[in-house]
């Protein structure tokens, strides 16, 4: 049998555990793995996790890696021991500790050697990027099977979010070929794999963290903190079993599967013809934390709301959609900007989803980046804008507004709402194909543009003078191309919190910028909030 030209590494375990050996000045970070906040609460110093699973999806292409071929890695895992500061191991008192993870590597050099192949990888921004930990508060992740690590029984929680930022490994393997799970009963009797081994070291960042597991932490010092990761991968499995599910971003249960049809019979084994494959590894991480460096000049926003179309009215804030029927109502939320913009890094990175409820443009779902719109959407590029934000906001962030543009793809409800939507926007410049099918790859530009003015984001000041105030920035605030300078909201407003949050959106007719889009909504928030965020080095 010839000996793989392509093998790979699939370090992730991802495990990103949640706060590590790091310290605000000289205050721990405090875990209670048991979610009863600082009652039983341990300095954290490392969090072990048992050997786990990694998934290379097409990790394994017909003819082999080349350098520049981009694979997107998922594992999972279940904690294993906790180790505080002082160098105790603590356990978890009652269910499980598991994480879900996912991000996007490059071949970054590939060499042939007398008995396989050696290849290194970099991260890249292509594909989901996520990893998760989740508490259950029963026992029911199974590595054979690959279920239980996000989803379970009542009561199961994810405790902590966020996203990789970069990443490092290599993997060298080929002969022996030798049976793929050697941990206790052979459960892949038909499946073989290469031999070999390799690391990856990761970091990332933290977007949101739960309280109760991660008690005495403010929301700006958890996102001023970063993760490390140290990652070892192996095959065959001696000390865990293959997995035969994986799961995705944003996927309740599990997508990916690996079994002889999507492995192949050898596992890492070359091919010259046929599907893509995947590859799968034993994969082992520990980790830490470290406090983070502020970018100067770089924003992200995390936001999620509802509105009415023109909604500059304080006394509209109160009727529902189905009063106002003359107002496009909607839905949005999404994040972009983590863990960078940087185009040089492979960003801008986000997701973004507008959901048009009800009014003249009937009913459509609009998604970029997002795990369920084509892989073509994405963010592609955003400006941070004007400097200082508003109390209390200011603790997380450096600007008040953020605009960003990009590519999204339509999705319409097999309704009368949906076919309204669809003639809504033909007659407003649309194609005329847009509602040949309700969902469909094809892709449209759109431009956003928001402003966060304080907490609460979704509330006017009773005076009318200041009410007026804020409709004049409003009126000036025009969803206008990055490059144009957007008003600042202090020339307008002597306190911005005084007015809710701006949220603005247009979409044209293609895939390119417009003069006149086919649908375009603006107004102050209703409810929910737009929040900005310092991006962390």
């Amino acid at each position: 049998m010839k000996v793989p030209r392509n093998m790979r590494q699939t370090a992730i375990a991802l495990a990103l555990c949640a706060q590590g050996a790091f310290s605000f000045a000289a205050d721990p970070i405090m875990f209670s793995p048991g979610g009863t906040g600082l009652t039983g609460a341990i300095p954290l110093g490392m969090l072990d996790w048992l050997p786990g699973n990694a998934l290379a999806v097409n990790g394994n292409p017909a003819g082999g890696l080349n350098v520049g071929s981009i694979i997107h890695l998922l594992s999972h895992a279940k904690l294993g021991v906790i180790v505080d500061q002082d160098g105790d191991l603590h356990s978890v008192p009652s269910g499980e500790i598991t994480f879900v993870a996912g991000f996007g590597e490059a071949v970054n050099t590939f060499e042939l050697t007398g008995t396989g192949s050696t290849t290194t990888f970099a991260f890249n921004s292509s594909g989901s990027n996520f990893f998760e930990i989740w508490w259950s508060p029963t026992a029911d992740s199974n590595m054979l099977a690959g279920t239980g690590f996000n989803t379970g029984l009542a009561g199961t929680k994810r405790i902590l979010y966020g996203v990789v930022t970069d990443s490092t490994g290599g993997y060298s393997g080929g002969s022996p070929i030798v049976t793929l799970d050697q941990f206790g009963p052979n459960n892949y009797p038909a499946i073989q794999t290469i031999t070999g081994s390799g690391s990856t070291q990761l970091a990332g960042v933290i977007i949101s963290a739960d309280p109760d597991f991660f008690p005495g932490l403010t929301q700006a010092q958890i996102e001023s903190m970063k993760v490390f990761f140290n990652t070892s991968t192996v095959t065959p499995y001696r000390q865990t079993n293959p997995s035969a599910k994986f799961v995705d971003y944003g996927v309740v249960g599990n997508t990916v599967t690996m079994s002889a049809t999507t492995v192949g019979s050898v596992n890492g084994g070359f091919h010259a013809s046929g599907p893509d494959l995947h590859f799968v590894l034993q994969a082992d991480a520990n980790q830490r934390f470290e406090q983070g460096e502020v970018i100067e000049g770089a924003c992200r926003v995390t936001y999620g709301g509802n509105d009415k179309n023109g909604n500059a009215d304080p006394n509209k804030f109160g009727p529902t959609c189905s009063e106002l029927p003359n107002d496009n109502c909607y839905t949005f939320g999404g994040q972009v900007g983590a863990p960078t913009a940087d185009k040089s890094k492979g960003g801008p990175f986000g997701e973004h989803t507008h959901n048009q409820k009800n009014g003249p443009a009937g009913e459509f779902t609009f998604r970029a980046g997002t795990h369920s719109a084509p892989k073509t959407t994405r963010i592609t590029d955003t400006v941070c804008k004007d400097p200082g934000a508003i109390k209390p906001a200011e603790a997380n962030a450096k600007f008040k507004q953020i605009d960003f543009e990009g590519t999204g793809s339509f999705n319409f409800p097999n309704s009368t709402a949906g076919t309204k939507a669809k003639n809504y926007l033909i007659a407003h410049g649309g194609p005329s194909d847009i509602g040949s099918a309700n969902s469909s790859d094809k892709i449209y530009y759109f431009r956003v543009d928001m402003v966060d003015s304080g907490e609460p984001g979704n509330q006017f000041n009773s005076d009318p003078a200041v009410i007026a105030q804020c409709k004049s920035f409003l009126a000036a605030d025009q969803n206008n191309p990055l490059a144009t300078a957007d008003p600042l909201l202090l020339d307008y407003v002597a306190s911005g919190a005084d007015c809710p949050d701006v949220y603005q959106i247009l979409i044209c007719p293609t895939d390119q910028p417009c003069d006149t889009p086919m649908y375009a909504v603006r107004g102050f928030l209703t409810g929910g909030n737009i929040q900005m965020h310092k991006v962390i080095k």
